[in-house]
C-alpha cells in the first residue's frame, strides 16, 4: 500500500499498543459522517476533503466498517464531480488542488479491492487529470511563483500530491514516473537549502502547516523507494527542537512570530510522533503524548488553521512508535540558539508556569536563504524568494508566563507597518516599504532600483554580533543597521540584551547616523499599560511588570491602540484575522544623530532596583548588581563598545565585551 507498505504490523497493534491512536482515528472518521457535502466547489478552501478521503480509507482498511468505505466513496464522488479544485486563487494548481490529489490517490490505491472498475476507472482519469495540470503549470512557470519557491509551503505541498498521483498512477499511465522524478528533483533541492538547526523562517504556524509536508513527503518516498532523508537531514532531525523552544510556558501555545493565524495554531502531533520514531527521540514522544491527551480539543477549537489537528489523525496513527519511550524536558537545556535566524529562546524552567523569551535578528527568510537564493538568482536566474510570511521583525522580542502572554505579535498581516512588531524605529519608518504584505521583497526591489548595481544583498538585513550563555545569564546582541532606507544614514541600529534566569530582562538600543532623526522604541503588548511616577506598570496575572525606559536624549511617550485586520486566504475572504495591540511607543523629543536607551523590565516581587547614571545602567536583584555600559560609536568596527559586569554576592564579579 502507498506510504503504509505492509498494513499487517499495524493492525496487530489496534488493541495494544496503538490503541489510543487508532481510537483518533476512528474518532475523526466517525465526524466525517454527519458532514454535509456541497453539489458545487464551495467558495472555501477544500483541502479537508482530500486528508478525509485518506482517513476514511484506512479507517476502513482497519475496522472494515462499511460506513466508513461509504463515506469515502461519498468524499471521492464530490471531489469527481468538481470541474475544478480550488476557489478564487491558482484554481487547479495549488493548495486545495493537491491535498485533494494527495488524499485521492492514497485512497484510491487503499481501497482498490473495494471499488467496482468503474469506479476505480473513473477516479483514475480524475488523478490523470489534475495531475497533468498541475504538471504542466509547474513546468509553465518555472523559475517563478510556487514551482521554484524551494523554501515556501506550497511548493512542499503541490509538490507532494503531485508525487502522490505518480505513484498511485505508476504501472498505469506512462507520465506518472515523470511525476515522480519531477518531485524528487524539487525535494533534493529542498532538503539541501533547508537551514541546519532546524529553523523556520515563516513561522510556527506556517511550519506547523506546511512544514509538516516535508514530512509527509519524506515518508512517502521512504516507504515507496527506501531513500531515506530523515537520515541525511539535518533539518528534519533538528527542527522539532525549533518548534520546542517556542512553546509558551504552558506549553499550550507558541511565540508566534511570523504570520500566526493565532496562537493556538502550532501542534502538529504527527511530526512529533514521526521524530519519535525516526531519532528515538523521548521528547518528542512525550510533548505529542502531551497534546493528545492534553491539549486537542483546546488546539481543535481555538486553531484558524484548517483542515487542522483532528484530521492529521491519519499521520499520528501510521508515525506512532509505542516503543519510543518519553523522555522529560528538564535535561535539555534552558536556551537554545538557532542561527540560522538569529533566534535566541529562552526559558525560566521546563515547568508549566515558567517564563519563556524570544528575540530574533537575522537576514531576509534566514542566513542560509538569503545567501542561496541570491546565488540561485545569479546562477540560474531562479527567483525562489517567497517572504511575504516573514515578518520585518529584527530585534523584536517576545515573551509569556505561564500561559498569559505579555508582548503581543501582529498575527496574520497582509498590510505590515513598521510599529506592528517591538523593533527600533528611525522616524517612524524601519524598512523602505511599509504596509505592503511582502515587505522585504519589496523593500528590496525598491532599493535596487535606487542603486543599480550597487545593490548588494550582504549589506541587506540584520545579524547577531554576539551571543553568550553562560549558566542562567545570557546577554545577546542584534544589528539591523543595514535595513533602514539608505537616505537615513543610519551607521548603526542595534539591541542589547541582559537577563538573569529571566528574573528580569534589559535592553541597551543604540542609535547611530550622519543625520539627526526621532529615535523610537515600541513595546507592544496585550495588557494596557498603567502610567506610574516612574515608568508604566503592566497588571498580569502571572505577576505584574514594571517597564523603566532611561535615555541619553530626552524622549516622550505616546500610548495607542493598533487593531490588525487581514484576510487568511484569497479563498475566503469573509473570515479575517484580528488582533488588538496596545502600543507605547518612547520617542527623541527632538532629532538626534546618536541616542542610547536603556529599557528595564522587572517583576512584582522582586526587589530589583535600577538607576541610570552617565551613560550606565545599575540594576540590583537577588543580591547580585548588573551594570551595562554603552560607549561612543566605532566607525572602525560598524558599532558602540558594550560592557557588562557582573557582581554576584557581592564578591564574584564577571566582565563582558559585547
Amino acid at each position: 500500500m502507498i506510504f503504509i507498505g505492509d498494513l499487517k504490523p499495524y493492525c496487530l497493534q489496534l488493541d495494544t499498543s496503538r490503541a489510543m491512536q487508532y481510537k483518533r482515528l476512528l474518532e475523526q472518521a466517525d465526524r466525517y459522517k454527519q458532514m454535509e457535502l456541497p453539489l458545487e466547489h464551495p467558495k472555501e478552501s477544500t483541502t479537508y476533503m482530500g486528508i478525509a478521503i485518506a482517513n476514511l480509507a484506512l479507517a476502513y482498511r482497519l475496522s472494515g466498517s462499511e460506513q466508513y468505505l461509504q463515506d469515502a466513496k461519498r468524499f471521492m464522488n464530490t471531489v469527481l464531480s468538481y470541474e475544478k479544485w480550488g476557489n478564487a486563487h491558482l484554481v487547479n494548481v495549488d493548495l486545495s488542488a493537491s491535498w485533494i490529489l494527495f488524499g485521492l490517490s492514497l485512497g484510491y490505491d487503499w481501497l482498490k479491492p473495494y471499488l467496482s472498475e468503474e469506479e476505480k476507472q473513473r477516479i483514475f482519469c480524475k488523478i490523470r487529470h489534475h495531475a497533468k495540470v498541475m504538471f504542466d503549470y509547474r513546468r509553465d512557470t518555472y523559475g517563478s511563483g510556487w514551482s521554484t519557491n524551494f523554501y515556501q509551503n506550497h511548493n512542499w505541498i503541490n509538490m507532494t500530491g503531485l508525487a502522490a498521483a505518480g505513484y498511485a498512477m505508476q504501472g498505469q499511465a506512462e507520465e506518472a514516473d515523470t511525476y515522480i522524478k519531477e518531485a524528487k528533483e524539487d525535494f533534493a533541492r529542498v532538503f539541501d537549502l533547508m537551514a541546519e538547526d532546524g529553523s523556520n523562517y515563516e513561522g510556527v504556524t506556517y511550519w506547523r502547516y506546511g512544514g509538516m509536508w516535508l514530512f509527509v513527503y519524506a515518508h512517502l518516498l521512504k516507504v515507496q523507494e527506501g531513500i531515506d532523508y530523515f537520515q541525511s537531514s539535518p533539518y528534519l532531525k533538528n527542527t522539532f527542537y525549533y518548534r520546542l523552544y517556542q512553546c509558551n510556558g504552558d506549553f499550550t501555545r507558541q511565540m508566534n512570530y511570523g504570520d500566526c493565524h493565532d496562537r493556538y495554531s502550532s501542534h502538529p502531533v504527527c511530526v512529533y510522533y514521526k521524530v519519535a520514531a525516526e531519532y528515538r527521540n523521548g521528547h518528542a514522544q512525550k510533548l505529542g503524548n502531551m497534546v493528545v491527551k492534553e491539549f486537542l480539543a483546546q488546539e481543535a477549537a481555538n486553531s484558524k488553521v484548517k483542515p487542522g489537528i483532528l484530521p492529521e489523525a491519519i499521520f499520528e496513527f501510521l508515525w506512532y512508535d509505542p516503543s519510543v519511550e518519553e523522555r522529560e524536558f528538564d535535561d535539555l537545556p534552558l536556551a537554545r540558539y538557532f542561527e540560522d535566524l538569529g533566534l535566541l529562546a529562552l526559558r525560566s524552567s521546563w515547568q508549566r508556569d515558567a517564563r519563556v523569551f524570544s528575540i530574533k535578528c537575522g537576514a531576509p527568510g534566514g542566513a542560509k536563504q538569503w545567501r542561496e537564493g541570491w546565488k540561485i538568482l545569479q546562477d540560474e536566474g531562479i527567483d525562489l524568494f517567497s517572504l511575504s510570511h516573514h515578518h520585518p521583525d529584527n530585534l523584536s522580542y517576545i515573551f509569556a508566563s505561564g500561559g498569559e502572554y505579555f508582548t503581543c505579535e501582529d498575527g496574520y498581516n497582509r498590510n505590515l507597518m513598521p510599529d506592528n512588531h517591538n523593533v527600533l524605529l528611525v522616524d517612524g519608518r524601519y524598512t523602505d516599504a511599509q504596509d505592503v504584505n511582502d515587505v522585504y521583497m519589496t523593500s528590496v526591489e525598491q532599493r535596487q532600483k535606487e542603486e543599480g548595481k550597487d545593490f548588494s544583498p550582504e549589506s541587506y538585513g540584520g545579524f547577531v554580533s554576539c551571543v553568550k550563555v553562560e549558566g542562567n545569564l545570557a546577554v545577546y546582541r542584534g544589528e539591523t543597521a543595514g535595513v533602514y532606507p539608505r537616505h537615513m544614514q543610519m551607521q548603526e541600529v542595534s539591541r542589547v540584551l541582559v537577563t538573569d534566569g529571566l528574573g528580569f530582562w534589559l535592553f541597551a538600543d543604540i542609535f547611530n547616523s550622519q543625520k539627526s532623526h526621532i529615535y523610537s522604541v515600541i513595546c507592544n503588548t496585550d495588557p494596557l499599560p498603567c502610567p506610574q511616577e516612574k515608568g508604566y506598570r503592566y497588571p498580569m496575572e502571572t505577576g505584574d511588570i514594571r517597564y523603566q525606559v532611561f535615555s541619553s536624549a530626552p524622549t516622550e511617550t505616546r500610548q495607542y491602540e493598533q487593531q490588525v485586520v487581514s484576510v487568511m486566504t484569497t479563498q475566503e475572504q469573509d473570515k479575517l484575522c484580528r488582533t488588538c495591540i496596545h502600543t507605547l511607543s518612547t520617542d527623541s523629543q527632538t532629532p538626534q544623530t546618536s541616542q542610547v536607551l536603556f529599557e528595564c523590565f522587572t517583576f512584582a516581587g522582586s526587589e530589583a532596583k535600577v538607576c541610570c547614571q552617565q551613560g550606565m545602567l545599575h540594576l540590583e536583584w537577588n543580591g547580585n548588581v548588573y551594570k551595562l555600559t554603552v560607549g561612543e560609536y566605532d566607525a572602525g568596527v560598524g558599532r558602540s563598545p558594550v560592557r557588562l559586569r557582573v557582581t554576584r554576592d557581592g564578591a564574584e564579579t564577571a566582565e563582558y565585551s559585547l
